[in-house]
Parts: structure tokens; sequence; C-alpha cells
């Protein structure tokens, strides 16, 4: 995205000592270019502030989850408590209930006995006339005996149900809690994973954001320079003007470089990791233009210039490494961007092929093309093919 203004710069330099017989329209062209820069300036002001909205969302959005999955490890801790107590008492109901069925069971086994004796007395064959009266009275009193024996069993089996059922229902209703408080932990146990999960989410996001807010930063500090140094040659060339100075040479003729279209050798081997023209942004969805491909490949490797020309420019920028810009017939310009080293030098000329220097760590080659000012696809101008 800076290529634009730093190609505007680098061949503002050079123009600077040759004002030709047109100078005003071109002090008129660079105000224009000053205009746009400084329209870019205010573009990426407003996405810096959107990316600060943006950033400030997030954060907010992560301070909720923080809420929510704060109030769900406090929810889970006491569901565990409950469900723990809940258990504990399962297994003394539990164990109630064991003890009840047993006393149920002894006495319904004393019942039937009761009810067997008992039986037995009555099937006893009954005397109208016995010649001892007693044997008759202790046969009485043995039927009064049991049958006041199976009541006093029949309430007590009576008494042992009574305890058994509640028993049973005591243990039924913690069933239903404990399952009730399970299913609350569980749910509550999910909504944390997620707003846990959530939450990273969003913590990756703030990061590029924040990222993306440096980067915006940094490119309005380079815009801004541009500006300045805009400025400044265009009152440079104001006074030039004014000065008279004769014209200097000027490209005229057809060039020779625009009958290498489709024919120029790639700059750089590797894969077209960003395309000529427009580009939304991910995060703030605002638009913008890219005046040239970005190419990755292998680090280290060689860069070399796509047709024959003079070295324009060959050192440094802020933001893109070592830079260098190649004129072709004074009329077609390409730059190379992300140089790890750079083995020519300004006003040097070299042959098609020829190597300028070798990509950098992460092997990414920003490569531009333009006919004077105007930016052209490099897709249309080199051997896809070759890359």
């Amino acid at each position: 995205m800076y290529l634009r203004y730093i190609t505007l710069l680098v061949l503002l330099w050079g123009a600077a000592g040759s004002v030709c017989a047109d100078e005003k329209n071109g002090i008129l062209d660079q105000k224009r270019d000053l205009q746009q820069i400084q329209q870019d300036i205010e573009n990426s002001r407003q996405r810096l502030d959107s990316l600060e909205a943006e950033q400030r969302k997030v954060q907010k959005a992560i301070s909720e989850h923080d809420q929510r999955i704060s109030s769900d490890r406090k929810v889970i801790r006491r569901l565990t408590d409950e469900l723990k107590e809940l258990q504990q008492a399962a297994a003394r109901a539990d164990s109630g209930l064991a003890v009840h069925q047993e006393l149920y069971d002894r006495t319904t086994r004393r019942y039937l006995g009761s009810m067997r004796s008992f039986y037995m007395v009555s099937q006893q064959p009954a005397k109208l006339y016995s010649d001892n009266p007693n044997e008759e009275l202790e046969l009485n009193r043995k039927v009064v005996y049991l049958t006041a024996l199976a009541g006093f069993e029949t309430a007590n089996i009576q008494a042992a149900s009574e305890l058994l059922t509640r028993s049973s229902e005591e243990l039924e209703d913690l069933s239903g809690r404990k399952k009730k408080v399970t299913g609350l932990k569980r749910s509550r146990e999910t909504s944390y994973a997620l707003g846990s999960s959530q939450k990273e989410r969003e913590q990756k996001s703030l990061t590029r954001l924040r990222r993306s807010s440096l980067d915006e930063a940094d490119r309005v500090m380079m815009l801004e320079r541009a500006a300045e140094e805009m400025a400044s040659i265009i009152a440079r060339l104001e006074e030039e003007r004014t000065a008279e100075i004769p014209p200097g040479s000027a490209p005229s003729g057809p060039s020779v470089f625009a009958g290498l279209k489709g024919q120029l050798s790639p700059p750089f081997r590797g894969k077209i990791v960003e395309s000529f023209g427009n580009h939304t942004h991910p995060v703030t969805k605002l638009k913008s233009f890219s005046p040239g491909i970005t190419i990755k490949g292998r680090p280290g490797s060689s860069v070399n210039i796509v047709a024959s020309g003079t070295v324009a420019y060959a050192g440094e920028l802020r933001g893109y490494g070592n830079f260098v810009i190649i004129s072709h017939d004074n009329q077609y310009y390409t730059t190379y961007a992300g140089l790890s080293q750079i083995t020519v030098s300004k006003d040097q000329y070299l042959t098609s092929r020829a190597k300028i220097g070798t990509s950098g760590q992460d092997g990414t080659i920003k490569f531009e093309l333009r006919q004077g000012r105007e930016p052209l696809d490099p897709v249309k101008w080199i051997q896809i093919e070759s890359l």
C-alpha cells in the first residue's frame, strides 16, 4: 500500500533536478497527489478509530464472558457441594431403607410364626367334657394369647411397612433431587466451557485488532511523512519553475519496455499472496487499493529485475526494509520491496534478469509496476507460469 507514495516520492526526487517546459501541469499533478495522500491519511485515521472502537467492543465482550465464567464457576462450586450432601443423604437413606426392610422382614416372620401356632392350636379337637378342666382352660389361654400376639404383630408389621414406605419415598426424593442437581451442574459446566472458548476467541481477536491498530498507526506516520516530503518537493519545484530552468531531457519515442507486456520474467519465484487492486479488510471491512502484488517464496532467494533498466533508487525505507526502483525507458518503473540486502547502486544500468538482492527472512517480496504515476497490474505483464 505504501509503495504508491514511496514511488511518487522517489520519482519526484529524480525529477526535481530536470524540470521540463510544462512543469506547471506536473506541479498541479503533484498537488493532486498530495491531496490524495492527505485523503489517505484521513482514511487511515478513520480505520484506526474503527479498530479502536472494535477493540473496545471486544474488550467489553471479554469482560462479559469473564462475569459469566465467574458466575458459572460459583454456581458449579455450590452445586458440587449440594450434590455431595445429597449423595451423603442418599447413602444414609439407602442404609435406613435396608434397616427398615430387615425390620419389616423380621416382623413378618414373627407374625407368620404366630399365625401358624394359632392355626395349630385352633385345629386341636375340642372336648366337650374333659376329665381335667385345666387342659380346657390352658387351651383357651393359648387361643387368647395367640390372638393377642397376632394383633400385636399385625400392628408391628403396619409400623414397619410405614417406615419402609417413608424410607423408600425419601430415597426416591433424594434420587430425583440428585438427578436435577446433576443436570444443573452439567448445564453450568457446558456454559462455563462455552464461555471459556468464546473468551479465548475474543482474546485472539483482540490481539489481531491491536496488531492491526499498530500497523495502521505506523501507516499514518508513513503517510504523514510522505505528505511532508511531497509538500516540500512541490514548493521546491514551484521555485524552480519561477526561475525558468531550461528543460532537461524528456522521454520521447516508443518504449521498448511496452512491447514486453506478457513476456517479463517474474522478479522472484514463489506464490502470489496479495493481488493487485481493491481489497477489503477482514476485521474493519474497510476497502483499500493495492498498487502491486506480494509474492511469498523461499527466504534468502535471488530477486531479479524483470527487464533492462537503470536503478532510480536503492536504499532502506521504513516498514519495507531495503527497496529498489528500476526505470525502464524513463516511462515505466518497477519497484522491489522487502529485500534483505541490495547488490546494486543508484544510476547503475542493469540488463534483464540481473540480480538486485535477496529476499528477507519472511520470504516476502512486494512488486509494483507503473507507467509514469499510473499503477499497472503486474500479473498481466509477467509470465505467471514461471513463478
